[in-house]
């Protein structure tokens, strides 16, 4: 028996090492954009929310007891009360988007680019060119095919596609040009843009390590990472284009190998599937 409540001691000090070293890392991100307050909210509804919805399928639908609730989040009866009611009267607060949805401006360059792809020879720079401004311009026109979400404006989205280097804006002549051949916030100057960004590509992350925490004897996804301990200080900006270099490579032959798996019309169901790339080192 000491062996093995040994065994769990060491078990729980690891896990905990591993989330205060994502937390870390995160909340130094979070310190001046969201307060604490906020955050704890945050924490507490979510938490609440994805327990209810584990039991759920623990208990196989059956009724949920206040007590498994409490055992589980260490939060007593009338607070756990409390954020359910909240959660009852204004929603999910806090509900996962669609990536469709959560950058739009990516689904109109995406659009863009095929309709230009399509275009009669001869034609594809015509088409890279989109009159604005009118209820039935080209580029609105774009706009209301593409996107769904709430909220969202063509003229945001055209100055999102600014910001992101993806379009040149003529208010003159009220013509948008598409200027890329794939949408990249990372391009931006604004902060909130590349902010956004840099959380859609965690969330795809932990969602992946999620499948594979939960499937240790069956069909993993893909999770990789390979490093150096040995790069000298002195070669890290050489060493950090090198990778960059080869990063660029691997995402050109990638969008080729996805490019033939998408569907261009139809009913079915369409789901968010990918890779990601990025380059990290010790800061």
């Amino acid at each position: 028996m000491p062996e093995e409540t040994s065994s769990n001691t060491q078990d729980s000090v690891i896990l905990a090492k591993a989330v205060e070293n994502v937390f870390r890392k995160l909340i130094r991100l979070l310190v001046g954009r969201i307060s604490l307050t906020k955050l704890q909210e945050m924490i507490s509804f979510i938490y609440v929310q994805e327990t209810e919805k584990k039991l759920k399928i623990d208990l196989a639908g059956k009724n949920i007891p206040m007590t498994q609730i409490a055992l589980i989040t260490g939060l007593d009866s009338r607070t756990i009360v409390n954020i359910r009611k909240k959660i009852e009267e204004k929603g999910e607060l806090y509900q996962q988007q669609f990536l469709q949805e959560l950058t739009p401006e990516s689904a109109i360059v995406e659009a863009w680019i095929k309709l230009v792809n399509a275009a009669p020879k001869g034609k594809k720079q015509e088409y890279k060119c989109l009159s604005y401004g009118e209820k039935d311009s080209a580029f609105e026109e774009l706009f209301k095919k593409t996107i769904s979400a709430r909220g969202v404006t063509a003229q945001s989205i055209i100055q999102r596609l600014v910001d992101t280097k993806s379009v040149t804006c003529n208010k003159k002549s009220k013509i948008v040009k598409l200027i890329v051949k794939k949408f990249s916030p990372y391009l931006s100057d604004d902060e909130l843009q590349v902010f956004n960004a840099a959380f859609l590509s965690i969330a795809s992350l932990i969602s992946t390590a999620e499948v594979n925490i939960s499937n240790l004897s069956g069909e993993r996804f893909f999770q990789r990472q390979v490093w150096t301990f040995s790069l000298p200080s002195n070669k890290r900006q050489p060493f950090r284009a090198a990778m960059k270099s080869h990063l660029e490579s691997v995402e050109k032959a990638s969008i080729q190998k996805i490019e033939p798996w998408e569907a261009h019309g139809g009913n079915s169901k369409l789901i968010s599937a990918g890779l990601g790339f990025y380059y990290f080192e010790d800061l």
